[in-house]
Formats: structure tokens, sequence, C-alpha cells
């Protein structure tokens, strides 16, 4: 099964994670955001220096950052490959129609670059943030925004319910890929047709379990009479002296990025 980091939290004790979770969403989307902007080696250098040193401070092996690109795979081998054979350019490789140029294998470099730096922030993000407090703290941002009371409570709730429900199907996916190879199942098939009816034996019961799964929580929500009465918000606490050291340094790297 592929690796899917979304959602899933690691719980260490580290600096990374005793920051306010409003100023991780807003520093690590923030990066993600700032990766698609980098074009020269000065900025991906200073980019990835940055992600490295938040990964180690964040008591967490650089190798399960790593891992959250094996699930993009193919999504960069298909922007690579386009890239690098459909970019006029400057000819350096010529396979009969097929022109490899300068110009497309710079693009391809600096767009697989953008994407990858994108999923390990976001990664990062997941990793060292509770996703109730993600939740909260992203509804806790709409309010700020003056967006209307009902939007920011609801859109809190289903980020919460999703993030906690996206690990959970995810170990059960394990499970169930773990029956249907016991029951003969070949998920690592050359046969196209073969993959394709082992991949249904395990999205069929999967999505079953989530329409039950989701069905259980609506029954235990409406006995709680969730929506009935007006909920009440808890107060934030305000960012103390190390969340605004991580935004004065996210905002530092932003602008050397930005300028370069």
């Amino acid at each position: 099964m592929r690796h899917i980091p979304l959602g899933r939290y690691i719980n260490v004790k580290s600096p990374i994670h005793d920051l306010d979770a409003r100023a991780k969403i807003i520093g690590f989307i923030g990066m993600a955001v700032l990766s698609f902007f980098c074009s020269s080696p000065v900025d991906f250098v200073i980019f990835f220096i940055y992600f490295f040193t938040l990964a180690y401070l964040s008591n967490i092996p650089v190798r399960n950052y790593l891992k959250s690109i094996r699930s993009i795979w193919l999504l960069l081998f298909m922007i690579f490959i386009f890239q690098l054979f459909f970019t006029p350019g400057r000819i350096i490789v010529s396979l009969g129609k097929i022109n490899i140029t300068l110009e497309g294998v710079a693009g391809a470099s600096i767009y697989s670059a953008r994407v990858i730096g994108a999923i390990l922030f976001s990664t990062l993000l997941s990793y060292t943030t509770r996703p109730l407090s993600m939740a909260k703290s992203i509804e806790d941002l709409m309010f700020k925004l003056k967006l209307p009371k009902k939007l920011s409570f609801d859109t809190g709730l289903v980020l919460s319910i999703a993030l906690r429900f996206i690990p959970i199907l995810s170990q059960e996916m394990e499970k169930i890929i773990l029956s249907q190879k016991a029951r003969g199942a070949d998920f690592e098939s050359k046969n196209l047709f073969s993959r394709i009816k082992s991949s249904v034996a395990v999205i069929i019961p999967l999505v079953v379990l989530a329409l039950r799964k989701s069905e259980e929580l609506a029954v235990a929500m409406d006995m709680r009479y969730y929506g009935r009465y007006e909920r009440v918000r808890c107060s934030e606490g305000k960012f103390g002296l190390s969340e605004k050291l991580f935004s004065l340094m996210s905002l530092l790297i932003a602008l050397s990025i930005i300028f370069s």
C-alpha cells in the first residue's frame, strides 16, 4: 500500500510540535504555495535547506517525509515526461521525431522540484499537528477573517471528521488488502485485467465500510442534538515567542526567494 501522510500525526516531543497550530498552518501552507514560485537553483537550495532544518527539529526521521513522495510518483513521472519531451528549445538529444531539449530538462526538473516541495511541507504540517488542532485552528482563522459563524463552524467540523477518517480508512484498506491477498488476489500481476479485478475487490469493501462508518457517525451526532443549539467557542491562546520567531523566519525565507 502507498504511504498516505495526510491526516497522520506522529506524536513525539519537538519544538515544531509545540508551535501553535495556526502558525504552522499559515507557515507551512504558505511555504507549500511558495514552492511554485521557486525558479532558480538558489531558490530551491534555500527552500529545501529550510525544510530539512524544520524536519530535523521535528524529531521525525527524514525517511518518513521522503516516503510521502512515493504516493505521487506517477504524477511526478507524468510531469517530468511531458516537460522533457514537449518543451521546444535547444535540442541536446534526438530520438527520431522526439527531441529532448535543454529547456525541457530544466523545466522538468523545476516543476518536479516544486511539486515535491509542496508535498514535503504538507506532510510536515500533517505529521506535527493533531487533526483536531488543525481543524480548530482553521475554524479560528476563518473567524478572524470575519466569515459567517455557521460556515466557520461547519468547515471546522468537516475538516475534523475528514482528517480523522483518512488514517482510519487507510488502516482498514491495509487490512482489506492483506485479506484479499490471502484469498489469492494478485496486486502485482502483469495482467491489467487481473490487477483491476484485485483493485475492485479492495475498493468496494472500502466504500461500503466508509458509508457504514459515516452513517454511524451521523446517528451519533443526531443523538447528541448536533446543530440544534448554538455552539460555544473556546478562546484561542496568543502567539508566543516561538511562534513569532517561526513566523519571522518563514517571512524572511519567502522574501529571499521572491526577490532573489
